[in-house]
């Protein structure tokens, strides 16, 4: 007795095809969610743009990172009024890819950020959340070809909340 064309089974597929169909969403789930979120540690994008809560950080050719900020408080100043930054520069991305600092690992709850000396870099782009408080923001050598070292401080209100001594350039 032969079935009618609309009862006929589906071909299976190998069980390790299966297998991976079921992996696919997950890792495609954890790459959106890794390259568009506030990112963890040194993600990597892997090609330009990098997105972070909703800003675009261009950096030219190659893909870019985030840095985030380490826990410890030891040495860190007393909290400022304000963010302390250094000036903005529209500067292409001509030079070395910029360093992109997250200062938070939630889009909805910024920082004060402080870069110390600021004098030595210029900030390319900031992304805040709804309050204008910081999340994260990308940094460039004030004179292109000469790297920088230097220290950012973030505090939850008169809190520090971490620190990181990065180069930029």
């Amino acid at each position: 007795m032969s079935r009618p064309p609309h009862r006929r089974r589906r071909p299976r597929l190998p069980r390790a095809c299966g297998a991976w169909l079921a992996i696919v969403p997950a890792l495609l789930a954890v790459l959106v969610v890794g390259a568009t979120g506030c990112s963890p540690s040194d993600v990597r994008s892997g090609a330009p743009p990098l997105k972070l809560c909703g800003v675009t950080f261009w950096s030219g050719a190659e893909g870019i990172g985030t840095t985030r900020l380490t826990t410890s408080t030891r040495g860190m100043p007393s909290a400022p009024a304000g963010d302390r930054l250094p000036a903005t520069t529209t500067r292409d991305a001509s030079g070395p890819p910029p360093r992109v600092v997250s200062v938070s690992s939630d889009c909805s709850h910024g920082r004060t950020v402080v870069v110390s000396p600021a004098s030595s870099v210029r900030v390319r782009k900031v992304a805040k959340d709804g309050d204008g408080r910081i999340v994260a923001l990308s940094l460039v050598p004030a004179q292109s070809g000469a790297a920088a070292k230097v220290h950012i401080y973030a505090y939850d209100g008169t809190r520090p909340t971490g620190q990181v001594l990065t180069t930029v350039g």
